[in-house]
């Protein structure tokens, strides 16, 4: 039982960070500890679980599937988007600078972590430069207009949901860019059931191909891998970052209350993954 809260948990984080633009969902399971079950649970979902599905043999096609874990965690991904988000979005209007704070903090904490045991030689470093540049222009990438057909809702959830398991690379920000970001959160207050369906189609056939295509680079180059999200996850330290000026980071206009808050919470986001580390490796 407390591994399903703490599954839930971690659905409830996910859900609210994919729902900001900046903050990867992936980001988040990557601090909790459960990027690799992510993948696995999504790869369960392969051409033997439909074969059998399909012919009926539908026991042995569920039970092929770590339920006990994915029920848990999307539920809690649906219910933060559908309650969660929208505190999320009033703190987003109200303290941006103390929120995005908070965000950056957990990613400077995520990278930290994920620095440990990271063999930094040559090769590993050059692509960790690649991935930072390549984040850091994403994430200063214009929004596009776009249509809102079907067809490009479809294209749309498929890059977003690729995007949500990237850690650094928020699925909520790829919409921006996209031009369909309030587009699809309007879907989602309003419950446009043709839309969200459209969407998550296209979202599950991203997550699907995706995620075999990261497992099978951690599987074959773990550390390679590792080190172009790490710099994937420092480039998009950009976008997270609480002042803009012309879509480029800079300092504070003033040094007020709201500084001190932001300075607060950025403390706050770095020590909670570290803490939470800390007392998961005592325990083991």
């Amino acid at each position: 039982m407390n591994e399903k809260l703490r599954y839930l948990l971690c659905g409830l984080a996910m859900g609210a960070a994919d729902v900001v633009p900046g903050v990867s969902g992936g980001t988040i399971a990557f601090i909790t500890g459960i990027y690799d079950q992510l993948l696995n649970g999504i790869k369960a979902f392969n051409t033997t679980f439909f074969r059998l599905f399909l012919t009926g043999r539908w026991k042995e096609a569920l039970s092929l599937v770590p339920w006990s874990f994915l029920l848990p965690l999307v539920a809690g991904i649906i219910t933060s988007i559908f309650s969660l988000a929208r505190l999320t979005l009033y703190l987003l209007h109200t303290w941006p600078q103390a929120l995005w704070a908070f965000f950056f903090g957990l990613i400077i904490s995520s990278i930290i972590l994920m620095m440990k045991g990271q063999r930094l030689n040559a090769s590993n470093i050059v692509l960790l430069i690649i991935g930072a540049v390549s984040a850091w222009f994403v994430t200063g990438a214009e929004a596009m207009s776009a249509s809102h057909e079907l067809p490009h809702i479809f294209i749309a959830g498929f890059i977003a949901l690729c995007a949500m398991i990237l850690p650094g690379i928020s699925g909520s920000f790829m919409l921006v860019v996209m031009g369909q970001y309030a587009y699809i959160l309007s879907a989602v207050v309003g419950l446009d059931l043709v839309v969200l369906l459209t969407f998550i189609a296209g979202g599950l056939c991203g997550l699907m191909s995706f995620s075999r295509v990261l497992s099978a680079c951690f599987r074959r180059y773990p550390a390679q891998t590792n080190a172009l999200l790490i710099g994937v996850m420092a480039g998009s330290l950009r976008t997270v970052w609480p002042w803009h000026e012309q879509s480029l980071p800079s300092l504070p206009p003033v040094m007020d209350g709201m500084v001190l808050l932001a300075a607060f919470t950025c403390v706050c986001g770095i020590a909670l993954p570290l803490l939470v580390q800390y007392i998961a490796t005592k325990k083991a």
